[in-house]
């Protein structure tokens, strides 16, 4: 299954990729693409207005736990600006969340691949959508880039809460088999 990105009134709209959203019954993977042909510019210190912002739908209106993050990225910072101060806000609409930063400790200018996790963290999204936001920890050059990311992904580990209606559904359809049976 693959959504695309959602990407809120006002904020940059720049392409930035592909998202593949594969899910089983109840959990699945979302994983974010961004290409050196594309990239995300890393622009001014968290909640600015030029910084890229993404909404991306997890659970189709469900409830989502977000049980972890994996990433394997390219990160470029334009000097004076430094690796340590790229950075992802991974969290819920209501503003409420994690931050990630790749290049933690790299004080300088340049270039640099970065892999980790996963990293658990169990982020509910009541509304089932994850906002990412890319910003910078220090704005080097107001409403410019300061660096980006270059080339890699995110990859997030969910498991959507189904609905209340859709668990009594499931909940009859079980009564129901389960009667059949004993009939038998």
């Amino acid at each position: 299954m693959h959504r695309r990105w959602f990407c809120e009134e006002g904020k940059n709209e720049k392409l930035l990729g592909l998202l593949a959203v594969t899910s089983a019954a109840s959990f699945g993977t979302a994983a974010v693409y961004f290409h050196a042909s594309v990239g995300i510019d890393s622009m001014d210190e968290y909640g600015d207005p030029d910084n890229v912002v993404h909404l991306v739908d997890l659970g189709g209106e469900n409830p989502v736990t977000v049980n972890s993050v994996a990433w394997d990225v390219d990160l470029f910072a334009d000097s004076p600006s430094y690796l340590s101060e790229i950075s992802v806000a991974i969290m819920h609409t209501g503003l409420s969340g994690f931050t990630l930063t790749p290049g933690t400790g790299d004080n300088f200018p340049g270039s640099d691949t970065y892999t980790g996790g996963p990293d658990a963290f169990g982020l509910v999204l009541p509304d089932g959508f994850l906002r990412l936001e890319f910003f910078e920890w220090y704005d080097d050059y107001i409403n410019d880039w300061d660096g980006v990311w270059e080339d890699g992904g995110l990859t997030f580990d969910y498991t959507v809460v189904p609905e209340p209606a859709s668990m009594i559904a499931l909940g009859a359809g079980f009564a129901a088999v389960m009667a059949r049976r004993r009939r038998k």
